[in-house]
């Protein structure tokens, strides 16, 4: 009966841990599907709305360049049209009411444009249009063009008669080579700009047109056009690329607008006019987001299915595997008679037969090892009642040899003591005649030094004399300019003062000639030239004087400078006298610090030769003592270690009995 309730407890621990291991392999085996399936859906997102998106700012490009191209297209027509009837206009007489008659034909032929006008001057001032109206056009920004005989066409503006946004097509008209005037033409843009304003990409996909300063030409708002910038959206990344477009550099665009995402493209007219189409991201990436949805959908059934097939194999796997672990615990607790019933002839089975085959094995290793434990614990006994009896003989020899070995080594120190001590003495006396013969060296040195100071000193008074000198015949020199720039002065005013007379003297006869009337008109002549000469020498003169008297007033400045060099010098050359003096007593000084270095020198060498004697001598004697410590110290190591074994010996065999005690009572714990 007791056996029939232990085995009821022992099935109903197994059914509770084989939940708990399903458990773990349902979680852990659903976490990797997951995983695979999030993996898989985002490698496949991500690449995927990456492709639509760069297949979308393709289209964008290729939709906004063909705006571009037709609206360039247009434009390169009506001015090839404009340069063909400049052309034949050049051929008509240049007489307003010819060329008015010319431009209402040419403008009956191509009712297309909404006005012409011509000017048969390049400033453009008496321009004339189709109805004989005069049209002021000098201040144009596109005059400048026409000015350098080139076809032009305007930025647009709103035209004041009908309202509607136009530009100004011309091209120059060319007489011999040159342009003389030129033709214009108003040319509605309107259905270029509604184009650009109904281009759709998708459902929310729209497109401007601007200025290259990002005037808008086209807008959903026709309030903004002309009047308001790209800049006043104030959005970032539009302002960059068109920066970026107007230069060349077009590339996809990314902007947030109204807490929407979007996605554009920007191209670029011949005129320099951007062209944007945009369209919302979410609108985009539509398609890829629908599939992602149904993949989603389908990794749960997937998930779902999974799971149920896990949880079967689970319970298929685990049940044999926990009866297999709980067969080792019972191993474990000490019961050896536990046996697992087997089913079956799977692998698991196969697992099961080897654990009782393992557990039979067991129970008989552990008998054998019962009785071996109690003849172990016998002979240790008698091991260790040995080892005993040799740690105390071993202990009397090395306490024996322990006081010779302290005699030797106080010994040893003592003259250890002594040999450091001389040694100190001798390194301390050798460092001494080294650096007497060092400072010799530099005595002698330094005396060498001070006699070339002292010649340097004598060439350097020799040169301070001869600079006072050269600097007196300086100032002489300077003195004798000055004088000099004086009498050039008085001689430019003497000129100045010519230059009047023949000045009031030339108007004078200008005048005589004049009252002759047509005979004195060639001596008119000579005298107003000659008045004008005056009038240049007099001015020349008056420069001259300027440049005299900055010349003298440098000249006043370098005198006084000259004046104080040669006091400076003549101050320099004393000092220099003072310094020499003081070289000669720098030597004398010098001299008899080096005689009395030498004498430490020599002295101290002496000393070096008898302290080496003495240290020599009290090495010997220390060695001697050292080698009689180290032989005592080596008997006492050998004695101390012989103990030491011994009581090795003698731990180990009580531990060895105590280890066999121990293993026959957990032998004793198995139910065997």
């Amino acid at each position: 009966m007791p056996l029939k309730n232990s085995r009821f407890i022992s099935n109903l621990l197994i059914l509770g841990s084989i939940r708990q291991t399903a458990g773990r392999i349902v979680l852990s085996t659903l976490l990797i599907i997951v995983v695979c399936v999030s993996v898989l859906s985002y490698t496949f997102y991500v690449p995927t709305s990456r492709e639509v998106q760069n297949q979308a700012e393709k289209q964008m490009e290729l939709y906004s360049s063909l705006l571009a191209k037709e609206i360039d297209a247009n434009l390169v027509e009506k001015q090839a049209i404009m340069k063909v009837i400049a052309e034949q206009g050049s051929n008509v007489e240049a007489d307003r009411q010819q060329q008015l008659d010319f431009i209402i034909q040419a403008h009956n032929q191509h009712p297309e444009f909404e006005s012409l006008y011509f000017s048969l001057d390049l400033i453009g001032a008496n321009a004339v249009n189709v109805k004989n109206t005069d049209v002021d056009l000098s201040d144009r920004p596109y005059i400048k063009l026409a000015q350098e005989g080139k076809p032009f066409i305007s930025d647009p503006v709103i035209s004041k008669t009908r309202g509607t946004m136009v530009v100004i097509v011309g091209a120059p008209l060319i007489k011999d080579g040159k342009a003389y005037g030129f033709y214009g033409a108003s040319y509605s843009i309107s259905e270029a700009v509604q184009g650009v304003s109904t281009a759709q990409f998708g459902e929310t996909g729209k497109a401007y047109m601007t200025l290259a300063d990002g005037t808008f030409l086209s807008h959903p708002d026709e309030t903004y056009l002309l009047s308001k910038k790209l800049s006043d959206l104030g959005i970032a990344p539009l302002d960059q690329a068109l920066a970026n477009a107007t230069q060349g550099n077009t590339s996809a665009i990314h902007f947030t607008e109204n807490g929407a995402k979007k996605i554009g493209f920007m191209s670029v007219t011949g005129l320099n006019w951007v062209i944007t189409m945009f369209a919302e991201e979410s609108e985009i990436l539509k398609p890829v987001n629908t599939l992602l949805n149904l993949i989603v959908l389908v990794g749960s059934g997937i998930i779902i299915l999974a799971l149920i097939m896990t949880i079967l194999i689970a319970l298929r796997i685990v049940y044999p595997i926990r009866q297999l672990t709980h067969g080792i615990d019972v191993l474990a607790q000490g019961d050896l008679t536990y046996r697992i019933p087997v089913k079956g002839k799977t692998d698991i089975s196969k697992a099961l037969h080897s654990f009782n085959a393992a557990g039979d094995q067991i129970q008989l290793l552990m008998k054998e090892v019962n009785g071996l434990s109690e003849q172990l614990t016998d002979s240790a006994k008698q091991l260790a009642e040995g080892a005993d009896q040799g740690a105390r003989a071993a202990q009397s020899i090395s306490e024996a040899i322990l006081v010779v070995a302290e005699s030797s080594e106080r010994q040893t120190s003592s003259l250890q003591d002594g040999s450091q001590a001389a040694d100190s003495i001798a390194v301390q006396i050798d460092g001494i005649a080294s650096y007497s013969t060092n400072a010799a060296d530099i005595a002698s040195e330094a005396s060498n030094l001070s006699d070339d100071g002292a010649a340097s000193m004598d060439q350097l008074n020799g040169k301070m004399v001869e600079m006072e000198q050269g600097i007196g015949e300086l100032a002489q020199t300077i003195h004798a300019l000055s004088g000099l720039s004086g009498k050039i002065g008085d001689v430019v005013g003497s000129i100045s003062q010519i230059a009047r007379q023949t000045n009031i003297l030339s108007l004078n006869a200008a005048i005589e000639a004049s009252r002759s009337g047509e005979a004195g008109r060639g001596f008119a002549v000579v005298a107003d030239e000659i008045r004008k000469l005056a009038g240049q020498s007099m001015e020349s003169a008056e420069q001259i004087a300027g440049f005299i008297g900055s010349i003298r007033l440098e000249i006043d400045r370098t005198l006084q400078a000259s004046e104080q060099t040669v006091t400076q010098a003549a101050e320099g050359r004393h000092t220099g006298e003072e310094a020499r003096e003081l070289f000669t007593r720098i030597r004398s000084s010098i001299q008899e610090v080096a005689a009395s270095i030498q004498g430490v020198s020599t002295a101290s060498s002496e000393m070096v030769s008898g302290t080496a004697t003495l240290v020599e001598s009290i090495r010997l004697i220390s060695d001697s003592a050292s080698e009689t410590a180290a032989e005592s110290q080596n008997v006492s190591a050998a004695a101390e270690q012989q103990m030491a074994s011994m009581e090795e010996v003698a731990s180990s065999s009580a531990e060895l009995a105590n280890m066999a005690e121990k293993l026959r009572i957990q032998i004793n714990k198995f139910k065997l």
